[in-house]
C-alpha cells in the first residue's frame, strides 16, 4: 500500500521565508497565479519576471530550472551543459512526490527533498522577479542575486523565446 504523502504548502515557503527575515515577502492573490501568464497578470508585471520552476530528470535524477517566464529551457543545450544523455520533464505525480507542492505552485526553495538547482540569467533582466510561493495563489518578491542565495542554485544559460 503506497503511503500518502503530505502535501506541501504557504506554510512551508512562509516558514523558509521567515528564517531568512524574508516572511513579508508572501503575497496571496485572490485569482490563480498557477502559470506564468495568470501569475503576471495578477502582480500586473511582465511575463519575464515571473521565475517558473520547472522539474526535469536528468538520466533518471531530478533537478530544478528556475527560468523566466517569457522563455523555454532549450533542453538539447541544458543536456549537453550537464552531460548527461537523458533529460524530460518531470511528470505531475513526480514534480508532487519530489518536490512537495503540486504543478503549478513549486517554489525555488522550501522542497521536500534537496535538489540540484539552476537558475537561469535570463531572470537577471529584471530587477524584481517574482517565484511561486507554495500554492497557486501565492508569490513572492525577490532580485536574481538573492534568489540565487536562497535557492543555493547555479547560474545557467539555457532559454530560448517561447514558440510563438
Amino acid at each position: 500500500m503506497e503511503q500518502e504523502l503530505d502535501q506541501f504548502g504557504a506554510a512551508e515557503v512562509r516558514q523558509f521565508l521567515t528564517a531568512h527575515g524574508l516572511e513579508t515577502r508572501l503575497h496571496s492573490f485572490a485569482e490563480s497565479t498557477e502559470n506564468a501568464y495568470l501569475a503576471a497578470q495578477a502582480l500586473g508585471v511582465e511575463l519575464g519576471q515571473i521565475v517558473k520552476s520547472v522539474i526535469f530528470l536528468t538520466d533518471g535524477e531530478p533537478v530544478l530550472v528556475l527560468m523566466s517566464g517569457d522563455m523555454n529551457v532549450d533542453t538539447k543545450k541544458f543536456k549537453k551543459l550537464l552531460g548527461v544523455r537523458k533529460v524530460r520533464m518531470a511528470d505531475a505525480e513526480t514534480v508532487l512526490q519530489i518536490t512537495g507542492y503540486p504543478v503549478g505552485a513549486v517554489p525555488p526553495v522550501a522542497h521536500r527533498q534537496a535538489i540540484d538547482t539552476y537558475l537561469d540569467e535570463s531572470l537577471n533582466r529584471f530587477a524584481k522577479i517574482y517565484p511561486a510561493g507554495g500554492t497557486t495563489s501565492n508569490m513572492f518578491a525577490t532580485t536574481f542575486e538573492e534568489l540565487l542565495s536562497l535557492s543555493k542554485a547555479q547560474i545557467i544559460s539555457v532559454a530560448q523565446a517561447k514558440k510563438r
